[in-house]
Formats: structure tokens, sequence, C-alpha cells
């Protein structure tokens, strides 16, 4: 082989070694780009991954919060309906007094306007139903004044139960 032609191969041959060389170095810094990226993609990965645990568990912790709120209300709304029972059950129990004591009132007028001066002809037997009813009407108007004491003092505490 002339050795210019072989000068000329050898000059060629390491003008490609030193362009391969190049190349490689250019190869092995991207290389090391390419770790550093993956190494921050995966330090930011791990990251997320903890702000997504973190998040689910602020997510579980709301959850269970609406899950109490919501029995909560719907105790509410219970209580709220037994206290709506309750005045209803008071109002009525108000009515009955008042027509109770009405009937009352008129029966001792009724028993007030009989004369007093010895008895009457044939009144002393209507007398006597008229104090039996009267004292019957009485001991029902006291027996309903204390039930109706009663179911107000329920309502108070299912009111303050509710308030509290």
């Amino acid at each position: 082989v002339p050795r210019a032609q072989h000068e000329a191969a050898e000059a060629g041959l390491r003008a490609e070694a030193a362009a391969l060389a190049q190349r490689l170095q250019e190869l092995e810094r991207r290389h090391e780009k390419t770790c550093e990226e993956v190494f921050r993609v995966q330090r930011q990965a791990l990251f997320m991954k903890s702000e997504r645990q973190a998040a689910e568990d602020r997510l579980g912790a709301a959850q269970k919060q609406l899950e109490q709120a919501q029995d909560e209300a719907r105790r509410l709304r219970e209580l709220h309906g037994h206290a709506e029972d309750a005045a209803r059950l008071v109002r009525d129990r108000d009515r009955k007094i008042t027509e109770l004591s009405k009937e009352v009132f008129r029966l001792k007028e009724a028993l007030n306007a009989l004369p007093e001066s010895g008895p009457p002809p044939q009144s002393p037997p209507n007398t006597a139903a008229l104090q039996a009813r009267i004292r019957a009407l009485e001991e029902k108007l006291q027996e309903t004044e204390t039930r109706h004491s009663k179911v107000v003092t329920l309502y108070r505490s299912h009111l303050l139960y509710a308030v509290q």
C-alpha cells in the first residue's frame, strides 16, 4: 500500500476516531442530563405521591366529618319532629284545659245561680249531681294540668337538647 494512501487512510481514521470520541462525549453528556432528568422526575413523582396520599387522607377526614354532620342533621331533624309533636300535644292539652275551665266556670255559675235559702222543692238531687259533676270536672282539670306540665317539661328538655 503506498505510503500516501496509508497516511491518508490513517488520517481519515484518526479524524473518524476523533469525531467518534467527540460524539461519545456528547452522548455521555446527554446520558448524564437524561439521568439527572430521570432522577428529578422520580423525586417529583415521589413528592406527588406523598402529596396525593396527604390529599386522600384529608379527603377521608372530610368525608368522615360530612357523614358525622349528616348524622347530626338527621338526629336534629328527628328531635325537631319530636319537639313539634310535643308542641302539638301542648296545644291540644291547653285547648282541653281551656274547655274544661270554661265548663267548670259555667257549672259554678249555674250552681251560684241556685237559691241558697233552703233547698228548692225538686232540685236537691239535681244540685248534688251538679256538685258531683263539678268535683269530677275539677279533678279532671287537675289531672289534665298535671299531664300538661309533664308534657311541657318534656318539650323543654327536647328543645334544650336540640339547641345543645
